[in-house]
């Protein structure tokens, strides 16, 4: 638990088109969207940046589109894409790394936040992304190093984290029982549905997400002359969702419900027995939710177990001084992405590396042994190993075993073993 009586904690929902950014620090602890002024929606700002003709002056949402309307700047968009990408980009006849666009971009979304929140540094950024991947993953944390922001203090999340946070965050009334989102964006519907379930003292929470792009398209929305068409489709679609379950609260997300939209028969069906909440910023704010906790925790008897989430405990039994005890590697429940672990051992005529998976929703584990029969062979307690853990998902783990041998008495062989693990 930290202590410290000064923090200040921004969430970045960062998207293909536009991002949001939100903050909380010590005095407020609920999380503050910043109002970007001249937008159609306050709390959006084009993911754009632009470099100024002739000049090595670039410029990030908002003023980077001004500046390109009037002839004064060259604009460039997906930038998440192209950072991944990371092909050189043309800017201005100038060849441009495209993490350095990124760089660009964020930096301004971090300077909005503190000039928003009166605040000169940043103790935690979470970043949520729609496309969690590792390549995207990844140019995020070295754009965010670039720009001063230590891997240490930085979280990823994706939108069904950030949908979880931004719930559990509320009244507990408001989600003791089901809670569904509704959102409904330029990709179509997509539906979320938040659950719990108590298994051995921890309350594990799901998400499970549904899309409809092809039944409830965006263009459905855009064709105003079909609105009593996409409110008797909402309607009928939340009958079947909500069926036999019992539902604290509903959110309603995205350009469709933001809009003033004439939606009867589904708005009064989902606000029958239901506390019903519209917004466009819910991803950001449950990105600083995020962010908070890690820097104050959450409660140690909640295990989030979305599609980012590992729900495989990997343990190993071993001798500490003469006792023996269980070494947790992997705790359930942690983000896949920064699980990554390493740990040193000395071997005492052991011919495997064992370990323990422990699914959160059995109780049995399972066993799994990586032979050691590949390295030279020694006498007991003068073999040093090196067991390396790494994810490329939630559900797969790289085990790597190296032989380190012993100091001035054995020259390491060299030799590795690699195993995949699928959890």
């Amino acid at each position: 638990m930290n202590t410290k009586e000064y923090f200040f904690c921004v969430g970045i929902d960062l998207g293909s088109e536009y991002s949001q950014v939100s903050y909380c620090d010590y005095q407020n602890k609920e999380p503050v969207s910043v109002d970007f002024e001249g937008q159609t929606w306050r709390y959006r700002t084009p993911t754009v940046v632009s470099k100024t003709i002739g000049r090595e002056e670039w410029f990030a949402g908002d003023e980077a589109l001004h500046g390109a309307k009037l002839g004064e700047a060259v604009p460039v968009d997906n930038l998440l894409k192209k950072a991944a990408d990371k092909k050189p980009v043309t800017v201005d006849d100038t060849s441009v790394m495209p993490i350095k666009l990124l760089e660009v971009y964020l930096d301004y979304l971090l300077q909005s936040a503190k000039s928003a929140g009166g605040s000169e540094s940043v103790d935690r950024v979470c970043v949520t992304v729609e496309d969690y991947n590792i390549s995207v993953l990844n140019v995020i944390v070295k754009a965010m190093e670039n720009i001063g922001i230590s891997r240490d203090k930085l979280e990823t999340s994706s939108r069904d984290e950030s949908f979880i946070y931004y719930a559990v965050s509320q009244k507990e009334e408001l989600w003791k029982n089901d809670v569904f989102l509704f959102d409904y964006d330029k990709a179509g519907l997509a539906v979320k549905r938040m659950y719990t379930a108590n298994e051995r003292g921890n309350r594990i929470i799901m998400v499970h997400t549904d899309s409809f792009y092809d039944e409830l398209s965006y263009q459905v929305w855009e064709n105003k002359l079909s609105a009593e068409y996409l409110d008797d489709k909402l309607y009928q679609l939340a009958m079947r969702l909500f069926d036999r379950k019992n539902i604290s609260s509903v959110y309603l997300t995205g350009v469709v419900f933001a809009d003033d939209i004439n939606l009867p028969s589904f708005i009064n069906y989902i606000c029958d027995r239901r506390r019903v909440f519209a917004g466009n910023n819910l991803y950001c704010k449950g990105a600083c939710y995020q962010a908070y906790a890690g820097v104050f925790g959450m409660p140690r008897d909640m295990i989030l177990a979305c599609r980012e989430r590992i729900t495989t405990g990997i343990e190993m039994k071993i001798s500490d001084r003469g006792r023996d005890k269980i070494l947790r590697m992997v705790r359930p429940g942690v983000n896949w992405f920064g699980a990554d672990c390493e740990y040193d051992f000395i071997v005492d005529n052991a011919e495997a590396v064992e370990l323990f998976l422990s699914p959160i929703d059995s109780r049995e584990k399972q066993l799994v042994r990586v032979p050691l029969t590949d390295f030279p062979e020694r006498p007991g307690k003068t073999t040093r190993i090196t067991v390396s853990l790494s994810f490329t998902s939630d559900s797969r783990c790289h085990v790597m075993v190296k032989d380190r041998g012993f100091g001035e008495f054995y020259a390491s062989s060299g030799r590795v073993i690699n195993e995949e693990l699928l959890l």
